[in-house]
């Protein structure tokens, strides 16, 4: 059974880990972090965590070890009741698992726990298939692409933007 801990300072190395060059990292975080993955860059996404509406909550999933085989987060705007589903990664030891969508249940369910949000959504680069089969299977609903969005190294990427709201969850997944 999959389970949702803190993201901390004892994490940073495992989830540095797991990048191994700044195309990997700009496909987790985006285009303003850079590889490797330090802790100025790991603690500042803690420190968002902080306060009562925060803007930044993170996670690391585990299966019933000590071993993080997950990593998530959720970005909040508290004043529109929305909340972006971000950084996403599965351990590379454990990918082809299917431990995404349980996962990410367990997130989904963080999000709309909070009365005050409405709205979730994500950013996805367009040739992320497997990303984007993934977020469908959980009921998000495309929205639209941002055109050469990105640039890495000599590449543009497609952002997908997809979105989820309270009633299709619930529909979905409430209890």
């Amino acid at each position: 059974m999959l389970t949702l801990k803190p993201f901390t300072a004892q994490h940073h190395a495992t989830l540095s880990s797991w990048f191994g060059n700044q195309m990997q990292v700009v496909q987790w975080g985006g285009p303003g972090l850079i590889y490797l993955l330090d802790s100025a860059q790991l603690d500042s996404m803690i420190d968002d965590g902080e306060g009562v509406h925060p803007k930044r909550r993170c996670w690391m999933a585990e299966d019933g070890s000590a071993t993080p085989i997950g990593h998530v987060q959720l970005a909040y705007d508290w004043e529109n009741g929305v909340a972006r589903l971000a950084r996403v990664a599965i351990a590379p030891a454990m990918r082809g698992r299917r431990l995404s969508i349980p996962m990410l249940r367990l997130v989904l369910a963080e999000a709309f726990a909070d009365a005050a949000i409405e709205r979730l959504e994500l950013n996805v680069y367009s040739w992320n298939v497997a990303a984007i089969r993934t977020y469908s299977k959980l009921g998000f609903v495309p929205e639209g692409v941002r055109r050469s969005s990105v640039k890495v190294d000599d590449e543009r990427w497609d952002t997908a933007i997809m979105g989820m709201l309270r009633r299709e969850w619930d529909e979905m997944f409430a209890t």
